[in-house]
């Protein structure tokens, strides 16, 4: 699909045909991330997964804070049919909030994949710093070795072929969008207060591995939110996309099937 944000034009990925459905990725991936879930989606639905801004297939700047990667993502929407499907995972669910805070028009459906409301405390923040710093210092790569041990579950460590795609992934990252990324998730608002406003269909997924976002807060979060369900992804690690992409796109599929009705 073509869109036009902060006065340029491009071409954002898209695949399929019926409702719209657009996934927002989480840090330090891009929109690739989502793949195998897009094309068991594509079946029924036409699913956008687009990078955020700085990245690879995104040519607006990264600009460091949470409210600019939400403008991109209502550009996706505005320039969609109605109603449309949102599905943010963990940093892109932080985009998504910081989208709800401004308007919930056109969307029909919300699903926040390993993600959380809250924002970083103190200690979080410290830790933010660090990584920014350790990504000046080491550029992309040091994202990777510091990030790859918390995305993925012991078992998905154990298989080669999905370590690379993650490292691949994050190394293909300019650190300087890395670094806009980690100062946005540093200081993001806190949202936990939009949760018992949600009036939109919402389906909250984690990984039953993930010590991120673990699924305990998460079904936490899901039960905040008025009609919320909550759904574990068994054996996932925060990355249940890239590890249980068959799990993960057959509950997006029977959620979004149900509650996108023009």
């Amino acid at each position: 699909m073509r869109i036009e944000s902060h006065g340029q034009s491009f071409e954002v990925r898209e695949v399929g045909a019926g409702p719209t459905v657009i996934l927002i990725h989480g840090y330090p991936l891009d929109g690739g991330m989502w793949s195998g879930v897009a094309r068991i989606l594509s079946s029924e639905f036409r699913v956008v997964k687009p990078d955020l801004p700085g990245r690879p297939e995104n040519p607006l700047p990264a600009e460091g804070t949470m409210e600019s990667y939400a403008d991109f993502v209502g550009s996706l929407v505005d320039a969609s049919p109605s109603p449309v499907g949102l599905a943010g995972f963990s940093m892109g669910g932080y985009a998504v909030f910081a989208l709800l805070a401004k308007t919930s028009e056109k969307i029909g459906a919300l699903a926040l994949v390993d993600t959380r409301a809250g924002a970083d405390d103190e200690e979080g923040r410290r830790k933010r710093d660090e990584a920014i710093a350790a990504v000046r210092a080491g550029g992309s790569a040091a994202a990777a070795e510091a990030m790859i041990p918390k995305l993925l579950s012991d078992e998905a460590r154990t298989r080669a072929d999905v370590v690379e795609r993650v490292r691949r992934t994050i190394v293909r990252q300019k650190p300087e969008t890395l670094e806009s990324d980690l100062a946005a998730m540093r200081d993001r608002r806190d949202s936990t207060g939009l949760l018992g406003g949600i009036r939109i269909p919402t389906l909250v997924l984690a990984g039953s591995l993930d010590v991120l976002t673990p699924p305990g807060p998460a079904a936490e979060m899901a039960a905040s939110i008025p009609g919320g369900r909550f759904l574990e992804i068994a054996g996932a690690g925060h990355v249940s996309p890239i590890e249980r992409p068959k799990a993960v796109a057959a509950a997006l599929a029977e959620f979004f099937r149900s509650n996108l009705k023009a």
